[in-house]
């Protein structure tokens, strides 16, 4: 008769399994998993935040998340927005503004690369299921908006400074 031997594989395969059963074995603690300390709060900003353009037409536009552009009035739009923030107590993008507030000291139709800043955040409560009650799920607007144009006069760049945005009524 011949004498049993074990291949090395079939040892480590066999060690690793017993290691493994040992490990989920003090997993099974009759005493169970024990969690301490107070439950996890939502982190900020994981509510809907949108902003609303200005201008006459506001009104009949829907409230925007991360608008590639935005009506800030009659007489300013930003354009070629890419969004480096957003939901936080102030949201950052840089882009293009252009229109006929600076005339005539500058052409409306070139564009001027810009930064902008949205601040201002006011929570509201939104009515998603269109009950009435209007506590359905919780959503804030940016209701500030400040852009810092390159390449304008400090003068014409001021206008363009804490801008007041539209919210929509409660």
């Amino acid at each position: 008769m011949r004498p049993l031997t074990a291949a090395p594989g079939a040892v480590a395969l066999a060690a690793g399994l017993l290691a493994m059963g040992a490990l989920l074995t003090a997993c099974t603690d009759p005493g169970g998993l024990e969690v301490s300390g107070p439950a996890l709060s939502p982190s900020p900003g994981t509510e809907a935040v949108y902003v609303m353009g200005g201008g006459a037409e506001a009104a009949d536009k829907p409230p925007l998340r991360r608008p590639a552009a935005l009506t800030l009035s009659p007489g300013a739009a930003l354009t070629e927005l890419r969004w480096q923030s957003w939901g936080g107590p102030t949201a950052e993008a840089y882009g293009s503004v252009r229109g006929t507030w600076c005339r005539p000291a500058c052409a409306p139709d070139r564009p001027y690369a810009a930064k902008v800043t949205l601040g201002g955040l006011v929570r509201r409560a939104a009515d998603s299921d269109g009950n009435g009650d209007g506590g359905d799920e919780g959503t804030a607007y940016y209701t500030r908006a400040t852009v810092d144009p390159e390449g304008l006069p400090g003068s014409l760049a001021h206008e363009l400074r804490d801008l007041r945005l539209p919210v929509p009524p409660r």
